[in-house]
């Protein structure tokens, strides 16, 4: 008999895995056998068969013999349809092998054949949500894709999107039972609460070698979620973001040369943070000796030789307030996440003219749109002819059909040129 408590049954009739036959006294005077059946293994009293050693299940009478490569094998008997039972184990053990090739060779599987395995893993008796996430979530590292959404769109689908430098580059429906349940295992991941659904929640993990950043939000039809990928720094130098020589050459020069607010503008997508940690990099290996700290909301790439801390981390859930704190510690080179408001612009700009050097991203079309959006959060005037030193701005332009990283710089040394600034383009 099954020693745990009534379960759903699945429609080979048997309950949730893991499953566990523990006979009683007498159904082990009969020759009945403990043991139980995992996702990924066969235990019985004192050792684990794992299904990679398992060679073959067979019948024999009232029992099972599981025969293994080594030429071991163990014989089990319960009360159950012994048919039944090696028909269990055959699938579990054909199902984790194939999930076991495909995380032992991923180089082999192209999007497309990871998101077949990642649909099929979905139906597979056991673990289907556990290893859907890692399909999921490995295959978006390993294409280098920053964020993956999952989003309801009625009462019965939902939409799975990879981005990557702001654009789709894969998507694909799935029925919303799927995509709620999936959720669920990717907020207990990120420590979230996975029963609570209509309430937005934010949280991360580590996942093997890349960091994961959740967050959901309700909507009509159920949570929608977005996870930002955040892998090891790809870029070690501003040389291999693929600008031109000039402008990268000018951006550099300055950063050595000047204290002050320098500003990253563009669009979502254009490369502002990969930019900043690529500039980050640069000035922690450039000989000075200098102090490099950042404020992200959230950290999204890991970079060697920089403090990094997370708005989160800091208790402070005002950017301009954490940044406040930060200066006592005497940094010489801060780097802030995206400015949103007044407060965090005007402690930038403030912190630039005691001496610091400043590196914040902001989202603007043009260095002219970026001048016009921080006179709209009332800056004083001053304070950003004095504090800002100069604006790069960055766009991603369509070439030969693919997408080409353009940046382009604009310096200011005691005023701000609006003749130059309105000329200033990408082009």
């Amino acid at each position: 008999m099954t020693s745990c408590r009534p379960q759903p049954q699945e429609k080979d009739g048997f309950g949730l895995m893991p499953l566990t036959f523990r006979p009683g006294r007498i159904k082990r005077l009969m020759g009945h056998s403990e043991f139980s059946i995992d996702a990924e293994f066969v235990e019985i009293p004192g050792q684990k068969l794992f299904y990679s050693d398992l060679q073959e299940v067979t019948v024999e009478g009232a029992g099972l013999k599981l025969a293994l490569a080594d030429g071991r094998s163990y014989s089990l008997r319960s009360a159950h349809d012994s048919e039944a039972l090696a028909g269990l184990i055959r699938q579990l053990a054909a199902q984790a092998r194939e999930y076991e090739a495909y995380k032992s060779s991923l180089a082999a599987f192209s999007i497309e054949d990871s998101m077949q395995l990642f649909e099929k893993t979905l139906g597979f008796r056991a673990l289907p949500y556990v290893w859907a996430a890692n399909i999921l979530l490995t295959t978006a590292a390993a294409n280098h894709f920053s964020d993956i959404h999952l989003e309801p769109l009625n009462a019965e689908t939902a939409r799975l999107t990879f981005r990557a430098a702001g654009k789709i580059r894969s998507s694909r429906d799935i029925g919303l039972n799927h995509q709620q349940r999936l959720l669920a295992r990717l907020k207990y991941l990120a420590g979230c609460h996975s029963h609570i659904a209509d309430t937005a929640q934010e949280g991360a993990f580590r996942q093997e070698n890349f960091d994961v950043r959740l967050s959901t939000f309700p909507t009509d039809h159920g949570e929608r979620a977005a996870l930002r990928i955040i892998t090891a720094l790809a870029f070690p130098d501003v040389a291999s973001l693929g600008w031109e020589a000039g402008p990268a050459d000018n951006w550099l020069n300055h950063l050595r040369s000047n204290s002050g607010l320098f500003i990253i503008s563009g669009a979502v997508g254009s490369g502002k943070t990969t930019a900043m940690y690529a500039s980050l990099s640069e000035l922690a290996v450039s000989g000075k000796e200098l102090r490099v700290v950042t404020i992200e909301d959230p950290v999204e790439a890991k970079i060697s030789g920089i403090c990094q801390a997370s708005l989160d981390s800091t208790r402070e859930k005002d950017l301009a307030v954490a940044f406040k704190h930060l200066l006592r510690q005497d940094p010489d080179v801060i780097a802030l996440g995206e400015i949103r408001d007044s407060a965090c612009i005007r402690e930038a700009l403030q912190a630039a003219l005691s001496g610091h050097l400043i590196l914040a991203t902001f989202h603007a079309g043009s260095p002219a749109q970026a001048i016009d959006r921080i006179k709209q959060m009332g800056v004083e005037d001053y304070l950003v002819f004095s504090g800002l030193r100069g604006i790069l701005h960055l766009e991603l332009k369509h070439n030969n059909g693919h997408l080409q990283p353009r940046a382009s710089f604009v310096a200011y040394c005691g005023g701000i040129d609006e003749a130059k600034l309105a000329q200033e383009d990408c082009s």
